[in-house]
C-alpha cells in the first residue's frame, strides 16, 4: 500500500522461507523429481492462474476504461515464468513500461518457479553428502555459493542499476540459498545458536536488536536511499536468524497461538498473490485513505481465505464442502472469462516494435537536429568572439594610437617655449612695441614687426588686411596699442574680423587704464583673443622704463619679451592639456567598451 519505504526488502525473506522448505525434502526417504514438481505446480503455479484470470476478469468488468497497452505481454511472460525478465525489458522499453499493473509482484513467482526447477540437482548434490556423511562440505558449498551470489548482486547494482539487479534471477538467489543453508543445518537436528545460547540474555538482547533493526530497515529504507544494499542483505540474515530462534522455540508456543499461526501461515502465499489486484482495483475508486486501506486489508485476507478454501476444499462438513465448490465453480468462470479476454487481446507486440524502430529513427534524427544545432550556436559562438576579438584589438590599438598622441602631447609641451619661438608671429603697435622689437627680434626667429610712434588702433584693420592679403600675415598676431588712446568697439570688430582665423594677444598699456579695462571686457566674447595684462606684470618694476613709465628700457624689454613668451606658451599648453583630457577621457570611454565586450 505504499506505507513503508522498504516494504520491498520483505521479498528477502520470501526467498529465504522458501529455500528453508524446499530443504526439508531431504528428510523424507524417498524424493521424486516428478512428485516435487508436481507439488509445486499445485502450490506455486495453479493459485497464480487463478489470480490472474480472475483479476483480468474483474479488472475487464469493473475498470472498463483502463488502458493497459502491455497486457497481453506481461500476462503471457507471467504464464511461461519469465515475468521477471519481462519486468526488466518493460523499465527500459517506453512501449512496454507500465506505470502500475495488478501483476507488479509476480516478478518473485517467475524467480522462484525457476530456482524451484533447479532444485532438484542441488537436492541431489546435498543427498549425495549426507549420505556419505561428510556434513561440512554442502554447508561450506551453500554459504560459498550466498557470497558469491550477494557479490554478484552488488556488482550487477553498482554497474547496471537499481532494475536489472533487483528482477534478475542470479543476483536474487543468495537469499533463497541462504535459507536452503539453514535448512540442511537444521535437519541434522542441530540450530544455528545452540539452545543454551538462546536463553541467554545477551542472545536475546541481539534477537531484540536484530527485529529492531529489521523493523527500522522496512520503514526506512527506500529503494534510492544508500541503506539499499545493506538493507537486502541484512534482511537475509536477519530471517535466517530469526529461523534458527523458531527452530528452538517451536514447541513453546501455545497451540492456539500456534493454530492461528498455522492458519494464516497456510493462507499466506494467497495473501501474497491477491494483494496488488486487490489495491490496483480499490486505488482507482474514490475512497478516504483510512478507510480505503482498512478495506484493502479486509478484501485480501478474506480473498486469500476463500481461494486457499477453493483451491482445497474440505472432505467435511458437507455444507462447507458444498459452498466451497460452489465458490470454485464461480472461480472457474472469473478464469474463463479472465482467459477469454486475454485471449482475444490484441498483441501490440509488432505495432510496439514497429514504433520502436519509429521511435529509434526519430531519436537519430533529433539527435542530428541536436548536433546541427550545437554546431550553429558553436560557429555562431566562435563568430561573436572573433568580432569582440576583433573590437577588443581595435580598442587596444585606438588605446596605444592615444598613448602616443598623448605621450607626443606630453613632448610637446616640455618644449613648448622651443616650439613658440619658431612660430610665425606678426607684431603690429606703437613706440612701445618699436622699443622691445631688437629683442624680440632676437627670441622670436620667425617674427614680422611693424611698429610705428603715435599709432592708435584706428589704423590698424587696413594694415592687418594688407599683410594678409600679402601672405605675410603669421598664425599668431601680437597687438600692442592703447598708450597713444583706445578705440572703438567698432573698429576692434574690424580687427577681429579680419583675424577671425588667427590667435590674438592683446597687449595692455602702463599709462591708460579705460583702454585696458575696454580690451579685458571686449576679449571676453572673442574665444580666440587673449590678453597679455603688461600694465599688471610690470607694475612696480620702475627699472623696466624710461623716465615717462611707458617706454622700455634694457630690463623692461627682456621683461616684455618673457611675458608675450610666457602669454603664448599659456595659450598653446593650455590647448595640449585639452586635446590630452580630450584623449584620456576617450580612453576611458574605450576601456569600459572593453569591459563590457569582455
Amino acid at each position: 500500500m505504499g506505507l513503508l519505504k522498504g516494504g520491498y526488502l520483505a521479498v528477502c525473506s520470501f526467498f529465504v522461507l522458501s529455500g528453508y522448505l524446499s530443504v526439508q525434502s531431504l528428510k523424507r526417504e524417498n524424493f521424486s523429481i516428478l512428485a516435487y514438481y508436481k507439488s509445486r505446480l499445485l502450490r506455486v503455479y495453479a493459485p497464480m492462474l487463478f489470480v490472474v484470470f480472475v483479476s483480468l476478469a474483474l479488472c475487464m468488468v469493473l475498470l472498463p476504461d483502463l488502458v493497459w497497452v502491455s497486457m497481453k505481454q506481461e500476462i503471457t511472460s507471467i504464464l511461461f515464468c519469465y515475468n521477471n525478465s519481462w519486468q526488466i525489458s518493460a523499465n527500459m522499453d517506453y512501449f512496454a513500461r507500465h506505470i502500475d499493473s495488478p501483476y507488479m509482484h509476480l516478478w518473485y513467482v517467475a524467480i522462484l518457479l525457476q530456482l524451484e526447477l533447479i532444485f532438484p540437482l542441488i537436492y541431489a548434490v546435498l543427498k549425495f553428502f549426507k549420505e556419505i556423511k561428510v556434513k561440512i562440505i554442502p554447508t561450506i558449498l551453500c554459504w560459498t555459493a550466498v557470497i558469491c551470489s550477494i557479490v554478484y548482486f552488488v556488482f550487477m547494482h553498482l554497474s547496471d542499476g537499481l532494475m536489472p539487479a533487483y528482477y534478475n534471477t542470479l543476483t536474487r538467489s543468495f537469499s533463497w540459498l541462504a535459507g536452503i543453508a539453514v535448512g540442511f543445518w537444521h535437519i541434522s537436528g542441530k540450530p544455528l545458536v545452540m539452545k543454551k545460547v538462546q536463553g541467554k540474555p545477551a542472545a536475546k538482547i541481539l534477537l531484540c536488536i536484530l527485529i529492531v533493526a529489521q523493523t527500522v530497515l522496512f520503514v526506512m529504507a527506500s529503494a534510492e536511499s544508500k541503506l539499499y544494499l545493506g538493507g537486502m542483505i541484512a534482511t537475509t540474515f536477519i530471517m535466517c536468524r530469526m529461523l534458527d530462534y523458531a527452530k528452538t522455540v517451536n514447541d513453546k508456543i501455545p497451540d492456539k497461538i500456534k493454530k492461528l499461526i498455522v492458519y494464516f501461515s497456510g493462507i499466506s502465499y494467497e495473501i501474497f498473490l491477491v494483494q496488488y489486484p486487490v489495491i490496483f482495483i480499490l486505488e482507482s475508486l474514490d475512497l478516504s485513505t483510512g478507510f480505503k486501506y482498512l478495506l484493502i486489508v479486509i478484501i485480501t485476507v478474506a480473498a486469500a481465505a476463500l481461494l486457499n478454501l477453493m483451491l482445497h476444499p474440505p472432505k467435511n462438513p458437507l455444507p462447507v464442502k458444498v459452498v466451497a465448490y460452489a465458490m470454485l465453480f464461480a472461480l472457474m468462470l472469473g478464469v474463463g472469462y479472465g482467459n477469454y479476454r486475454y485471449v482475444i487481446a490484441p498483441d501490440l507486440k509488432a505495432e510496439q516494435e514497429r514504433l520502436a524502430v519509429e521511435m529509434k529513427e526519430l531519436e537519430i534524427e533529433q539527435r542530428k537536429k541536436q548536433i546541427e544545432y550545437e554546431t550553429k550556436l558553436h560557429d555562431e559562438e566562435l563568430q561573436r568572439r572573433r568580432e569582440e576579438q576583433e573590437r577588443i584589438d581595435n580598442i587596444e590599438a585606438e588605446q596605444s594610437d592615444i598613448d602616443s598622441q598623448i605621450a607626443a602631447l606630453d613632448e610637446q609641451i616640455l618644449a613648448i617655449e622651443e616650439t613658440v619661438v619658431e612660430l610665425s608671429i606678426t607684431f603690429i603697435g606703437d613706440s612701445v612695441l618699436l622699443g622691445a622689437s631688437d629683442v624680440l627680434y632676437q627670441n622670436f626667429i620667425n617674427c614680422y614687426i611693424d611698429a610705428e610712434i603715435g599709432r592708435t588702433a584706428y589704423t590698424i584693420d587696413p594694415i592687418l588686411q594688407d599683410l594678409k592679403s600679402r601672405g605675410i600675415l603669421g598664425e599668431v598676431v601680437v597687438i600692442n596699442c592703447g598708450a597713444n588712446g583706445d578705440c572703438s568697439e567698432e573698429f576692434k570688430d574690424l580687427i577681429m574680423e579680419t583675424l577671425w582665423d588667427r590667435q590674438v594677444f592683446w597687449v595692455t598699456t602702463t599709462n591708460n587704464k579705460r583702454a585696458n579695462e575696454s580690451i579685458i571686457e571686449y576679449a571676453k566674447g572673442h574665444d580666440n583673443l587673449h590678453v597679455i595684462d603688461w600694465g599688471t606684470i610690470s607694475e612696480g618694476h620702475g627699472e623696466y622704463f624710461a623716465g615717462d613709465g611707458i617706454h622700455l628700457g634694457a630690463a623692461g624689454r627682456e621683461a616684455y619679451y618673457q611675458a608675450v613668451l610666457d602669454a603664448i606658451c599659456d595659450y598653446y599648453v593650455e590647448e595640449l592639456e585639452t586635446q590630452k583630457s580630450e584623449l584620456n577621457a576617450r580612453k576611458q570611454e574605450l576601456e569600459e567598451e572593453k569591459t563590457q565586450t569582455n
